[in-house]
Order: structure tokens, then sequence, then C-alpha cells
């Protein structure tokens, strides 16, 4: 138990200027030979990745005693530059390398180790924004299980061929007249049987840690209308085109009060949050954001474009009951706006229902029985062997 709770200390400041080379060397120690099973995690340090990361760390105990397992967390590059050949003898590997790694580098060292210890299971976690399988094609060989935090509900869309690199960029290209090249990522379908859901955002530290304590926020008093705090203006191509048209939009609509645009603290922002009845989440490079969970957790009613197309876990996204849908090209925005502020009441149930989702998830850790796929018996070396 001391052990656990210093994994959750040192998963905390894993990032961190100061103290996060003792928190790296900490989780990276040699396996304790305790548990039966030993699973190595090769994790990209960004705070995206690492909210991918963080529930091993979190609910390493019940992983523990459930699937009689222990955990360590060694930096990706260690595992990129040829460092980190023999996995300490691991029985199930993690890899989480960004989407711009070179694909030799990663094919290379996915080799690497596969050779190192033939019989250990290799899955790949995908903590990317945008929703296609880019990568797919390079890990495939290799891996037992892929895990995304969204999946399209038609996979035939991982066969499309989109005008850009994503859905997203194909969509409001199109809806802005801007010109993108075709890409098609040559997907195998092999891939298919091996996708599997990880968590959404909310298993990021600062807000597992929250919802593992606090009582659902009050609505009570709310001033602020809107909270629209819209960044990325300034970027380029249709992202940026999808965000100036998003704010314009709201800071025409008549009788109600929204965020101003200048940049505050995350303290302040959030605070904000906290005085706003609803939240406006246009989508950002993929469909998920943090300013979804940011909201939730807030207790305030968040609009978003549509995301029936998805499947997410846990099911943060169902329209009426968790958030405000509204069209991809927002031309219902101020409908769904006004809608929902003349309905406190409605909007009081929405917020409470998405609360309790996302703390019923933290608090009953579902994520250990949600991962157990990972710890049933397979032979990854087979699979590698028919591959090569």
């Amino acid at each position: 138990m001391m052990h656990h709770q210093m994994n959750i200390t040192a998963g905390r400041h894993v990032l961190s200027r100061g103290t996060g080379r003792p928190a790296r060397a900490f989780l990276g120690r040699r396996f304790s030979g305790k548990q039966s099973r030993r699973a190595l995690v090769y994790y990209n340090p960004s705070r995206i990745s690492w909210s991918q990361i963080y529930p091993f760390v979190f609910y390493g105990a019940e992983l523990s005693r459930q699937y009689d397992v222990e955990f360590r967390f060694v930096p990706i590059d260690a595992l990129l530059e040829g460092r980190e050949a023999n996995p300490h003898d691991a029985d199930i590997v993690l890899v989480q390398p960004w989407f711009t790694t070179p694909l030799d580098v990663l094919d290379q060292a996915l080799d690497r180790l596969a050779n190192a210890r033939p019989e250990t299971q290799i899955s790949f976690l995908d903590s990317y924004a945008h929703n296609d399988l880019r990568l797919a094609r390079t890990v495939d060989p290799y891996i037992t299980y892929y895990l995304k935090k969204s999946l399209f509900k038609d996979r035939s869309l991982y066969f499309k061929t989109f005008e850009g690199d994503t859905n997203l960029v194909d969509y409001y290209g199109k809806l802005y007249g801007l010109k993108h090249d075709p890409v098609n990522w040559n997907v195998p379908e092999t891939i298919l049987s091996k996708l599997r859901l990880s968590p959404n955002f909310l298993t990021s530290p600062h807000f597992i840690d929250a919802l593992s304590r606090k009582e659902p926020p009050n609505r009570t008093g709310r001033k602020l209308d809107v909270s629209a705090r819209l960044g990325g203006q300034n970027a380029h191509g249709s992202y940026a085109a999808m965000r100036r048209h998003a704010n314009r939009l709201v800071s025409q609509i008549d009788r109600i009060s929204h965020s101003p645009q200048d940049t505050v603290s995350f303290k302040a922002y959030m605070n904000e949050m906290r005085t706003a009845r609803l939240c406006f989440s246009p989508f950002g490079f993929g469909e998920l954001c943090w300013r979804d969970i940011e909201a939730m957790i807030s207790g305030t009613v968040m609009i978003k474009p549509d995301m029936s197309h998805l499947e997410t876990l846990p099911n943060l996204y169902e329209p009426g009951v968790t958030y405000l849908p509204e069209r991809w090209d927002f031309a219902n925005l101020e409908e769904v706006i006004h809608t929902g502020l003349d309905d406190e009441p409605r909007c009081e149930a929405i917020a409470a229902t998405a609360y309790d989702r996302m703390s019923s998830y933290i608090r009953n850790a579902h994520f250990v029985t949600d991962m157990q796929f990972l710890f049933t018996e397979h032979s990854q070396s087979d699979a590698y062997l028919r591959a090569a």
C-alpha cells in the first residue's frame, strides 16, 4: 500500500519540472517480482498522453489485486532510441509514441521489442486528438490491442479517403471552401478486431483526483450565460476558420452574456466556468476536448457539435441527457443556446447526469474492469510470426 501511494504521488508529478526526474525514476524502477504478471508502459511525456496513462497508476493496487499484475512506466524515448531492447522481462507491454514519430523509427523499435521477448503481449496506446488510425499500418503486425479514446461507430470510415488528414479537416475544409489533398492512411482490416476504448480526458490527474472527492457542483446563482473562450483563432487552415466562425456566432447572439476573449490563467478560467450556465465546446483538432470535462466537472451544461458518430468510454455524449448537441456547421447554435437558457430544470438534470457518469466511473473503478482484456492470455509471438 505504501508503494501504491508513492506511485500516485509520482504520477501526479511525473511531468513537473522540479520533481519530474525523481518521479519518473520511481515509476520506472525494476519489478519487485511479487506479482505473477509484469506490465511495462512506454509513455509519451505530455499532458495529453499522460491522461491515458495515469489511471494505470491510480488504480494500480486494484489492478494488482484483480489481475496479479504490477506496472512500471518508462518514457517512450528509451524504446525508440534503442536503450530499452530488453523490456524488463515484462509479460505485457503498452507502447505510446506521439503521432509524429517517424514510421521507420517506430517499426524498428517494435521489431526490437518483439524479438527481445517474443512471448510478450504488445499493445498500442493512441492518445491523439484526431480519430483516424494513421499509425495502424505500422503497428498492426506487432500488437494484440489498439487502445484509443474514441472510435468511429461506423468502422468503414477508417478506410475512407478524406480531403485532408482527418474527418474534421475534410468537413470544415469543404464548409469554408478550403482545398486539401486527399489522404488515405491505408489502414489494414486486421486492426479492426484489435480496437479497444480507453477513457476520455477525465482520467487525467487533476480530474481523477477531483472526481474522487468532490460533491456535484451547485448551479444556483450562475450569472454568466455562456462560457466560450475559444483559442486557436489565429492558427491556420480549417481549424482556425472553424474557431473564428464559432466565436463570431456566439458574439452576435442577442440577449445573452458570454465570456470575453482575453487570455486568463487556468484558475481564473475554471472559476469563470463555475459561474456559467452553458459552455460552448466546438471541436478542436479532434472531437474530444479538455473543455468537455472542464464544463461537466463544473456543473456547466455543454453545447457541442453532435457526437453520435463516436463511441467513447464512459459515454459522456448522450444527446439531451449529458449534453446539448448542435449541428456541425453551427446553424442552430443560437436556438440551442436560448432553448437551454430558457429551461433551467432540464439543464440541472443534464449537468447532474453528466457529472454523475464521470464521478461514478472514477469512484467505482470501472477502469479496472474495462481493462480486463489486457490481462487475458494471448500469444503475441504467434501473431508476430504470422505477420512476419
